[in-house]
């Protein structure tokens, strides 16, 4: 049976499995391995301007294993915005569902907070080719905010793409 909940720090083994079973990943958006200590920096990490109370990492957990893994912000960078930086799944699992179903939990969560209208993300193009397809399918459209993004060896550009918390015009999963 899968579970739902949250990721911290006593869950950081378990979260740095995880990341180096998706090393192809962290290959594509920062030219190197998985470094150990990720899974920290992964759960510590604040943008500018925020504080701990409004990050958030959300997994789903199947027989005592993180077989996905969310990072967000809640009320970034606007405060009707939540900012998901990061959402993997276990490679072997690909194809079962499990980015759509940690995803619709996260807006569960998110539509518990009130004033939040959109989530966010930021897509690094060294891996739209990867990453695009699955967040169109989750609703998501880009939007005109592109910055410069490097990182170890790569240079690449971000796109932010958005889509609203509560979609009126497309059917939740699982509704007929």
């Amino acid at each position: 049976m899968i579970q739902f909940r949250q990721v911290g720090l006593h869950d950081a083994e378990a979260l740095q499995q995880l990341m180096e079973l998706n090393a192809d990943y962290t290959l594509r958006v920062q030219g190197t391995s998985v470094a150990e200590g990720a899974a920290i920096e992964a759960l510590t990490a604040l943008p500018p301007n925020t504080t701990n109370k409004q990050k958030f990492g959300f997994g789903l957990w199947e027989a005592g294993k993180l077989i996905a893994f969310a990072d967000v912000i809640q009320s970034w960078p606007e405060p009707d915005t939540a900012h998901i930086g990061l959402l993997m799944t276990d490679p072997r699992r690909r194809g079962e569902g499990l980015g759509r179903q940690l995803h619709e939990s996260i807006i569960s969560e998110m539509s518990m907070v009130q004033g939040l209208m959109w989530l966010r993300i930021s897509i690094v193009e060294a891996n739209a080719e990867i990453a695009e397809p699955f967040w169109i399918k989750m609703g998501y459209t880009p939007t005109d905010v592109v910055a410069p993004y490097s990182y170890a060896s790569v240079e690449s550009r971000s796109r932010i793409w958005h889509r609203r918390l509560h979609d009126k015009h497309r059917p939740r999963v699982g509704s007929s």
